[in-house]
Order: structure tokens, then C-alpha cells, then sequence
């Protein structure tokens, strides 16, 4: 049986990233607490179950205690990087440029407005304006309709890029 990491890893790897983060908040929500985890998941133990104990474990390893990422999903964030990159230089993968053409003048927008100063890959900037927006929703707050509007586009390119993984990585 697969974990839902492992099934988004494979379907979406935008998605996937975005399930990671979300995860290693809770796990900072928890405290660490192997015993709050667990209960969770109301005593069943699942792969699931086993996986955000490791992500648990792995964290702590990786001093991630306050804030950061798992070193997995940080090498995750280069290869989207890199395969941002590579479909629009050497791919010229025509639907992945047009819908990232689209969402830079919103994600320009949002690393002005929202992000600390430094120049970030297009890819951290999209993944951090959806993390927000993921959040936004998990907490059952108002999300503007100019907001979600703007989101769309960045929305697409994230769709566009999980696809170009799908095709370069997985050779389909």
C-alpha cells in the first residue's frame, strides 16, 4: 500500500511539495509528539501513519524544529527549478512557457508585496504563493476574489510544470 506522499510524488509533484510542507507544519503543531501523531490517525496504523513518523524523525535529525524544509523535498524544489529551466530553454516546451508567461507578472506581484527581499526562482515563489493560498483555505479564512484570481494562472503553471515532470522524469 502507498503513501499519499508517495502517490502525489508520482501524480503532481507540485502537489507534493505543498502535502510535505503541510505536513511538517502539523508535525510542528504536534509538537514532535510520536503520541499525538499517532492518535491522529484514531490507532489504525497505516502507511501514512508510518510516513509522517519518519518525516517526524527526519526533521528533528535535520534541526527542523522552528522553520525550513526536509532535505528530500529541498531536492525536489532544484529539480523543479531546473526543469522550469529546461522547458523554457532547451525543451521550448510551448504550453509550459505560455502559462508561465501568463503567471510572471502575478508572481513578480506577489514576491514584491509579500516575500522578503531576494531574488528567488520563479518555482519558490509560485510553490510559496500556493502554500499561502493552501493555507489561507485550511484555516477557513476569506480569500478575495481578486485573490483567487490571481491565483489562477499561478495555479496553471504549477499544473503545466507537474506535467512537464510527469514526461521528463517519468519518460511518458
Amino acid at each position: 500500500m502507498s503513501t499519499t506522499a508517495a502517490t502525489k510524488k508520482l501524480t503532481h509533484i507540485v502537489e507534493y511539495v505543498l502535502y510535505v510542507w503541510q505536513m511538517e507544519d502539523v508535525v510542528r503543531a504536534t509538537q514532535f509528539s510520536a503520541e499525538t501523531i499517532r492518535a491522529m490517525f484514531q490507532g489504525q496504523e497505516t502507511p501514512d501513519l508510518d510516513w509522517l513518523l519518519a518525516l517526524s524523525e527526519k526533521m528533528k535529525v535535520e534541526h527542523l524544529e522552528e522553520k525550513g524544509h526536509v532535505s528530500d523535498v529541498l531536492e525536489v524544489q532544484t529539480e523543479l527549478a531546473l526543469l522550469h529551466d529546461l522547458l523554457t530553454g532547451p525543451m521550448e516546451d510551448e504550453v509550459y512557457v505560455s502559462s508561465f508567461e501568463t503567471a510572471q507578472p502575478v508572481l513578480r506581484e506577489f514576491e514584491e508585496n509579500k516575500m522578503s527581499t531576494g531574488l528567488r526562482h520563479p518555482t519558490e515563489t509560485m510553490l510559496t504563493a500556493l502554500y499561502g493560498w493552501l493555507v489561507l483555505k485550511m484555516k477557513k479564512e476569506e480569500v478575495s476574489l481578486e485573490t483567487q484570481a490571481a491565483l489562477q494562472p499561478i495555479r496553471e503553471m504549477a499544473n503545466s510544470l507537474a506535467r512537464g515532470h510527469v514526461k521528463v522524469y517519468q519518460g511518458k
